[in-house]
């Protein structure tokens, strides 16, 4: 795992805090569905960014030759090197917005982490780069019409919810997701969240990755696009 600069160290604390509570909740409502059904041709090696506690980066690995999976959180790192460690997966603490990688993919992935850089276009145009010729790109990200909802809408949407997730998960289950969706520093990280509308992330994406096509599941937009 690469050392982590001042910059790094700032940006992993806010995540590392409800780590393990984040895992939880994202084992538990694990849906890697849109990535395994939009797999590149070429096998070969694939880079998940903001890959967490690495739920996304371990399903990879029984498709691909080596995985390359990058989080800016140590605590999530340390999970996914526990929990979901590969021979073909290699960890590594770096900022999503300062990718320094010195190879090429067949596949770049991302799950709900874009919302969280500050310059989107100049990281995208670093990710394009790092693309093989015949090679995808799968993305999904928040969006919303309204660029920081409101905390009591968390609240009430994880109230609402319970009953159902009950259902799902078991009583025990979701009342410890409830508890983590509630919790002062879930809620925090929430409010702190900037995301696009429909509108500005197509024209934004589709700026960088001509002739993507969109896909939208529920609050989150899908982009895929080949390297031909």
């Amino acid at each position: 795992m690469l050392k982590s600069n001042r910059k790094i160290c700032n940006k992993s604390v806010a995540f590392d805090i409800f780590a393990t509570e984040y895992d939880f909740a994202a084992t538990l409502q694990s849906q890697n569905d849109f990535f395994i059904e939009n797999l590149s041709d070429s096998k070969g090696a694939a880079l998940d960014i903001g890959c967490g506690s690495g739920i996304l980066a371990f399903e990879l690995a029984k498709y691909y030759d080596n995985v390359v999976a990058v989080d800016v959180s140590a605590k999530m790192l340390e999970i996914a090197s526990q929990k979901r460690s590969a021979p073909n997966i290699e960890y590594i603490q770096m900022d999503a917005s300062q990718l320094a990688i010195d190879r090429q993919f067949d596949l770049i992935v991302s799950a709900a982490t874009f919302h969280h850089i500050p310059n989107l276009p100049a990281t995208l145009s670093v990710i394009k780069n790092l693309l093989n010729r015949q090679g995808k790109v799968v993305f999904l990200d928040n969006v919303s019409e309204v660029e920081t909802p409101a905390t009591l809408g968390y609240i009430i949407g994880a109230v609402r919810d319970f009953m159902p997730d009950c259902s799902k998960y078991g009583f025990r289950n979701a009342s410890r997701l409830l508890k983590f969706r509630l919790s002062p520093s879930w809620l925090q990280h929430l409010a702190s969240d900037r995301y696009l509308s429909e509108g500005r992330f197509k024209k934004i994406y589709g700026r960088c990755f001509p002739g993507c096509y969109f896909v939208k599941l529920d609050c989150f937009m899908g982009v895929i696009w080949e390297n031909l």
